[in-house]
């Protein structure tokens, strides 16, 4: 709302107003009689409004709707309802922007004019909504003044008046009356309390009707009970409900609380929630004390069903809102809280169990703020001392109560309960919760019982590993792998492997990994390699090996416990053992990984984190690393050299992550070696002339080259220049790669474009004069280094763009999908460049002359030397400058004149007439472009021309060239409209618009008609770039079925398909008989009742065949003779094309020979046309 500007508010509000008058003025045509009423009446009055001269302005507009709904009112009675009502609206629209002052000033006469509507018993519900929105908005520009003054007309008589509404039997009316309530009391004028002004009067007179109401105790009066809750509701979630009313407030929903009726039951409970609500800030905790006190006198039976699981879900919120306003008293108060709402989880209902443990979990999580936990100085000993009493007590009570058999009903929710609980408390937890912990323990591990939550308890357990450490909770709960005593506990690896982080390496290596030398040991004394056993103890040492990476993540004792000795020992079984290649180099990259993104900020938010493990340590353990990564990094060389290429991707992203933190002229040393072994290794090579690319140790030394690439000091960058000039001239296509990603590479880091820039001169010649040589699986790469190159390219070297612009454009065409997005980015980021003015030197483009003159860079002129590409000799050139120009036009649309719009696009029509299917396709692909981009009155000026042009290929069915046009037609038929189009259009094509008008009119009844369509979810496709997406996700029209193709272009339709399982064994996925087991029908499993249809009848102990009616005989279908000749005659073979036999499809060529045999369904027509028999295709794949 306004308060200054007479003439009708800021200009921002006018604006809104605008907007909110213009959408009904738009319904002036409209077939719904109330929107083109409004627009008429508004119409009308701003007729009104201009004939005498005046603005149209919010206070013009209210003095006309005031005086017109003056005139729909008469002797205190509506006489022009609909008129009223339409007026009211526009009046609860308008006043919001009318300044303050007016209706400060002014509030007697207009609530005057508002009273009757408000009043009025015979007012409709939408007049009354409207008018309590237009007294809503005047009650909120008084100020304290007019709230405290007294009188027939005042503010708290307003407010009276709708609070009498807010028990209205009408929902919608009583719904708007309690919003408008909240929204008064939620913006109290300034004055010095804290509250509304008219809060008490709201609270007393709500009491006063509550407690008649009660007092009454008729059933008949439950509704406006309910009713008056909800204000209740209202105004407490206001943070309105006066201190002095607060206690009765509770007297009287508690007694509510008491009844049978579920309703107002839970509208008792909504009004306490909102009663905590407002309660949360600065109040008496004294009175917060004694409302929790009168809530548990409140506690209903264990077994309530009515009432307990409400009741819960009110102690949760009143927890939640104590614990804001007094945490430490809060805390003390769970000693009492928890086991109170522990009892119902004795309960025979599991729903009321199953809400105890919610309620349970929603106190520790909400009740415990995440400051408690942290230790001193962090927090306070007060607090401190206070949250170890409390840790102690809920150990103890666990332990001691909740795990008891009492609850066992409970088991599943309880342990859910206790998961939660050392979730919030973590490390606190310990060493209080390890008999808890044990308890768990020894449940999941009696595997004799069965018990059936292990899920649950693992879940428990995986948490206590995660917080408490696995060498605490390996304390309580040893594996006992090796037989010394105990039962085994193997299922803990898996959730040790999950779970463990942040843990001590030294555990690791002192405790288990000693196991796997055991059972290793096992292994190698086994004489038969193939036996359970032996499979199970190598299972059991991957698992060992698969902590590894996990103890590795952010370690604390990294500096002690990875020394040179451990670094020795992993080194060596990377040699050795490659089988565990991937797990130590997994552990190596976490141990830098997670130092390197726990100083960057990583679990910052975590304090207990920090205060454990401040970040000065991670920066420690780097440093430690850092000292170990040159000797780290010669081994992983070594092993990456070994392996083959497919299958060293781990050990690549271990080598990255030391190459972060290795010491730059270590770094430096180690590129000088390997640009020494990559020299002589292509020297050798080259003496060999070995074609067999995938064993070259170049290519290795290269991959290592392109690795360090970006993390090279400055002064290497003159030789890895070098390197990419030498190698990029050779014609190796995975050299070429490797030699462009040097760039790419390079571009990723600050200082590799500072060195890029310095040498860009340079970088660009041999980009330009290794065009012809390169080898087209390397044109990705080469398109990523020229785009790294573009984005850095300064305003005097534009010459570049020109000279690489027909490699650019060409690869439009390209087949490979990373390629063609390259190119589309380049052409986008040329165009960029080009826009941004600078100097062309034409005298350096290749072909050019030396005496050539510069040329000032604009977009108007990058869209000339495109478009030069159209007067090329060959189609595919042609046709890849008309897909550039449509990218390039649906990016810079918005920058080009209109005329330059025009001109392109009649250029480019012109090959829609061209004889070459290739160009044409291109065209038909830019005037799509066309239509979706280019303003209307530009396609409209043309659109004749072109739909000369475009219909050409309305009638060619190779390339889905029919159904391009059609489609191109439809957008336009959207666009302007059919009659546009029809008129447009060839004569001999006219027939086209009208098929598409019957398809949309075809489709529009059937969605008027409620015919249940099922319809597939479609598959969302994913483009390389925005223009290929609108390009071609085109719209298929209404009447033509999708269809989906197979890798034949043969359509295909899907059928479910089942697996036969057993019930005694699992399916095995890599057994080659689990295709034998795939079916197209769903499985039946027969029960006991089809066994029994299946039994042939016994008769005094005899089989009875024949008798019953029930059993099929299997003869009597077959007919005489002369069907059996018949059935002879259908199966024979027939003499097909060369004279051969051949044998009758049995489904297609079975004649309806019969009279009496039902109708064949024919084959679906679909696109108008009949399909074609499938030919028989071998489904060797899975």
């Amino acid at each position: 709302m306004v308060d200054n500007n007479p003439d009708g508010g800021q200009s921002q509000d006018q604006w809104v107003m605008e907007d909110k008058l213009s959408r009904i003025r738009q319904q002036v045509n409209s077939k719904l009689d109330n929107q083109k009423k409004l627009a008429l009446i508004l119409a009308a009055v701003e007729e009104n409004i201009d004939e005498q001269g005046n603005v149209r302005s919010p206070v013009t507009y209210v003095v006309s709707f005031l005086s017109l709904l003056d005139q729909c009112i008469t002797d205190d009675k509506i006489i022009d309802d609909s008129l009223a009502t339409s007026t009211a609206y526009f009046l609860d629209l308008v006043f919001p922007f009318t300044p303050k002052s007016l209706l400060k000033s002014k509030f007697s006469q207009i609530l005057t004019k508002l009273a009757t509507p408000l009043t009025h018993p015979d007012a409709d519900a939408p007049l009354v909504r409207s008018t309590i929105g237009a007294v809503e908005t005047l009650l909120l520009a008084q100020d304290h003044q007019q709230w405290t003054s007294k009188g027939n007309v005042s503010p708290k008589r307003a407010l009276i008046g709708l609070m009498e509404l807010s028990f209205d039997p009408r929902p919608k009316v009583r719904k708007r009356a309690q919003e408008s309530i909240h929204t008064v009391l939620s913006n109290p004028p300034p004055s010095p309390s804290p509250i509304h002004v008219a809060a008490p009067i709201c609270a007393d007179l709500s009491l006063q009707k509550l407690t008649s109401l009660l007092d009454m105790k008729k059933k008949d009066n439950n509704s406006s009970i309910i009713h008056i809750l909800q204000l209740i509701s209202s105004i407490t979630s206001a943070n309105s409900w006066p201190q002095s009313q607060i206690e009765p407030l509770c007297d009287s929903l508690l007694r509510i609380s008491r009844t049978s009726d579920q309703y107002m039951v839970s509208s008792a409970f909504s009004a306490f929630v909102g009663l905590f609500e407002s309660m949360s800030n600065d109040v008496d905790i004294d009175k917060f004390t004694n409302v929790l006190n009168v809530i548990f006198e409140l506690k209903p039976a264990v077994n309530d069903t009515h009432l307990a699981a409400p009741w819960l879900a009110v102690i949760a919120k009143a927890i939640g809102a104590f614990s804001k306003l007094a945490p430490v008293l809060c805390l003390q108060k769970l000693h009492t809280v928890i086991p109170i709402v522990t009892s119902y989880l004795s309960s025979d209902s599991q729903d009321i169990y199953s809400s105890a443990s919610q309620c349970l979990i929603a106190v520790i999580t909400q009740a415990v703020p995440d400051d408690f936990i942290l230790d001193p100085p962090a927090v306070s000993t007060t607090i401190y001392e206070a949250m170890d009493d409390f840790v102690a007590f809920l150990a103890k009570y666990i332990e001691t109560e909740v795990l008891s058999i009492k609850y066992q009903a409970a088991t599943k929710e309880i342990l859910e309960f206790v998961t939660a609980v050392v979730t919030k408390l973590r490390s606190r937890c310990n060493p209080d919760f390890l008999n808890v912990m044990e308890i768990v323990g020894q449940w999941r591990t009696n595997e004799t019982e069965e018990f059936p939550f292990n899920k649950e308890a693992e879940d428990f357990i995986s948490v206590c590993i995660s917080e408490l450490g696995p060498e605490v909770c390996l304390s309580i709960l040893p594996l006992n792998l090796t037989g010394s005593g105990g039962p085994g506990r193997a299922w803990l690896l898996p959730l040790l492997r999950d779970n463990v982080r942040n843990a001590d390496l030294e555990f690791y290596k002192r405790q288990i990994l000693p196991l796997s030398e055991f059972f290793e040991k096992k292994i190698n004394e086994s004489t038969n390699k193939e036996s359970v056993n032996v499979k199970i103890f190598q299972t059991i040492v991957e698992q060992i090996w698969s902590l590894l990476p996990h103890f590795c993540d952010l370690p604390k004792d990294l500096s002690t416990s990875f020394d040179d000795t451990f670094a020795a020992q992993l080194s060596d079984l990377l040699y050795a053992r490659v089988e565990l290649r991937t797990f130590i180099c997994n552990g190596l990259k976490n141990l830098v990984e997670s130092n390197v993104a726990y100083l960057g900020g990583a679990l910052s938010d975590d304090k207990l984190m920090q205060q454990n493990f401040p970040v000065h340590l991670a920066e420690e353990y780097l440093k430690h690393l850092s000292a170990r990564a040159s000797n780290l990094l010669s081994v992983l060389f070594n092993v990456f050299s070994s392996i083959s290429p497919d299958s060293r991707g781990f050990v690549l992203e271990t080598i990255d992550m030391y190459l972060q933190i290795v010491p730059k002229d270590e770094l430096e040393n180690t590129f000088n070696k390997v640009c020494g072994l990559f020299k002589n290794a292509l020297d050798e090579e080259e003496q060999e002339n070995s074609k067999d690319s995938g064993t070259k140790l170049s290519l290795t030394m290269m991959d290592l080259i392109v690795a360090m690439a970006k993390y090279l000091p400055e002064s290497s960058h003159n030789a890895l220049f070098s390197v990419f000039a030498t190698t990029v001239s050779i014609k190796d296509p995975l050299v070429q790669k490797r030699s462009y990603r040097i760039i790419s590479k390079l571009s990723e880091t600050d200082e590799g474009k500072s060195s890029l820039v310095n040498f860009i001169g340079h970088i660009e010649k041999v980009i330009v004069e290794s065009t012809e040589i390169t080898e087209p699986s390397a044109r990705g790469a080469r398109l990523g280094a020229i785009l790294a190159i573009l984005e850095l390219l300064p305003s005097t070297e534009l010459h570049f763009i020109p000279s690489v612009l027909q490699e650019v454009i060409m690869s439009t065409k390209d087949n490979n999908e990373r390629t063609r997005s390259l190119s589309y980015q380049i052409l986008i980021s040329m165009g960029k460049k080009m826009s941004n003015g600078g100097v062309i030197d034409q005298s350096q483009i290749p072909g050019f002359e030396a005496e050539e003159a510069e040329q000032e860079a604009s977009l108007s002129d990058f869209f000339t030397m495109v478009s030069a590409g159209l007067a090329a000799q060959t189609p595919h050139m042609i046709s890849a400058t008309i897909t550039a120009i449509s990218c390039l036009m649906f990016e810079f649309k918005d920058s080009l004149a209109i005329d330059v719009l025009k001109e392109i696009s009649s250029t480019i029509e012109l090959f829609l007439t061209h004889n070459s299917r290739e160009i044409a396709k291109a065209a038909i692909g830019f005037v799509k472009v066309e239509v979706l981009s280019l303003p209307e009155d530009v396609v409209r000026e043309n659109l004749s021309e072109l739909l000369a042009k475009l219909m050409r290929w309305s009638h060619e069915h190779k390339g889905h060239f029919k159904s391009k046009v059609k489609h191109i037609v439809e957008r336009l038929i959207r666009k302007f409209g059919a009659d546009a189009v029809e008129a447009a259009i060839p004569e001999d094509d006219k027939k086209l618009v009208v098929n598409i008008r019957k398809s949309r009119t075809r489709a529009k009844r059937k969605q008027e008609g409620g015919e249940e369509t099922t319809e597939k979810p479609k598959e969302t496709k994913k483009f390389v770039s925005a223009y290929e997406e609108a390009l071609y996700n085109s719209d298929v029209s209404d009447d033509e079925d999708i269809q989906e193709f197979d890798a034949n272009g043969d359509s295909k339709k899907r059928t479910n398909q089942y697996i036969l399982e057993s019930g005694d064994t699992p399916l095995d996925l890599l057994d080659r008989q689990t295709m034998a087991r795939i079916s197209s029908s769903r499985p039946k499993k027969f029960t006991k009742k089809d066994m029994e249809r299946r039994n042939v009848p016994s008769k005094n102990g005899k089989l009875v065949f024949g008798e019953g009616d029930d059993i099929e005989d299997t003869l009597a279908n077959k007919g005489s003779g002369v069907d059996a000749y018949l059935d002879a005659v259908k199966q024979a073979p027939i003499r097909g094309q060369r004279n051969k036999l051949k044998f009758k499809n049995k489904r297609q060529n079975e004649d309806d020979w019969s009279d009496d045999e039902p109708e064949v369904k024919k084959k679906p027509v679909t696109n108008a046309r009949v399909s074609k028999p499938k030919k028989f295709k071998a489904r060797k794949k899975l």
